[in-house]
């Protein structure tokens, strides 16, 4: 094929471009060698963006076929690319390329990235981010900050729990992601309850106002408003159902200080505490003669004080070896 075909079959990918007609897979290709042409100056004269443009049209080639691949500019016969990314230069000095870019990226906004923090079990972790904001992270636990984080809002991604310390700004609202939920504050502390594992989600307000919403197909709902101090919402991930009532916040966020504090909590689920807060697997055995519910405090004991309180408070027997914690609730009371 002689190097004018080439060129047409250039400008007519361009065109195909411009009409929004391009494949994922075209359009990516084009993206790439819009990039390539970022440090071009846009004051170059043609002699040198034609200069450029070769020296760049092989770099990018390079990088993107490999160099055994492609053809160098002084060839009767150049490649397909080559003489799109030679067309690319040229456009940059008369703008054109800046309109195609522009209608690129309005059309394909960037890709936003996250940094992860994360707890294994039986550790914390307290975090200050760009803003001034602390997030202490509870045990096994993930946090992911967005790479806009402080452009127009703060998203973040929860998975487990955290307690926020959010410092105020109302111009770039704080939101705390997690599955379905959004947590939306301005300036506020509170606690977020948010384990894979737990069908319920929980937001314990300590100070300043919280909105919650929930997200589906339908778009978004405002589950609750205008949350203060010792509110607490609790959202069901299984019933798709939710709930508020007063409560004491501080119990939420006592693990901060190393308490547990369960509140009418089924040994199910003060086991799965267990198991974070220890760093032990815990299983659990036997079938119980009733659902028992139990609302107890531990301030900071070591497992088998937790252990040998639990047990007189709710009949079960256990055993531990170094690899886990056996838990038979036959006899729970």
């Amino acid at each position: 094929m002689d190097t004018s075909s080439e060129k047409e079959k250039a400008i007519a990918l361009l065109q195909k471009y411009k009409a929004g007609l391009c494949t994922r897979e075209e359009i990516a290709r084009i993206k790439q060698w819009y990039d390539s042409f970022e440090d071009l100056s846009d004051s170059l004269n043609a002699e040198d963006a034609q200069l450029a443009a070769d020296e760049a049209a092989e770099q990018a080639l390079v990088k993107l076929f490999g160099e055994n691949n492609i053809q160098q500019p002084g060839d009767k016969k150049a490649g397909l690319v080559y003489y799109l990314l030679r067309i690319a230069a040229c456009f940059l000095v008369g703008g054109t390329l800046y309109a195609l870019v522009g209608k690129f990226k309005s059309a394909h906004p960037s890709l936003i990235t996250y940094s992860k923090y994360s707890t294994r079990k039986g550790e914390r972790k307290k975090i200050q981010l760009s803003d001034g904001s602390i997030v202490t992270l509870n045990a096994a636990s993930v946090i992911q900050i967005a790479s806009d984080f402080g452009v127009k809002k703060r998203d973040v991604l929860l998975q487990g729990e955290a307690f926020f310390q959010v410092s105020k700004d109302k111009t770039r609202p704080f939101i705390i992601k997690t599955g379905k939920i959004d947590t939306r504050v301005v300036g506020t502390s509170f606690n977020i309850n948010a384990y894979a594992n737990e069908n319920l989600v929980s937001i314990a307000v300590a100070t300043g106002k919280v909105q919650v919403e929930k997200e589906d197909a339908g778009g978004k709902t405002v589950i609750g408003k205008d949350l203060i101090h010792n509110h607490l919402l609790v959202y069901d991930l299984k019933k798709d159902t939710y709930r508020q009532i007063l409560a004491d916040a501080d119990a939420f966020s006592a693990w901060k200080t190393n308490k547990l504090v369960f509140s009418q909590a089924s040994i199910a689920q003060i086991a799965r505490v267990l198991e974070r807060t220890y760093n032990i697997p815990v299983v659990l055995t036997g079938k119980p003669r009733k659902a028992g519910l139990y609302t107890v405090t531990f301030d900071n004991y070591p497992l088998q004080k937790v252990l040998s309180l639990l047990a007189n408070l709710s009949g079960i027997t256990y055993a531990q070896n170094n690899q886990q914690l056996i838990i038979n609730i036959q006899n729970c009371k």
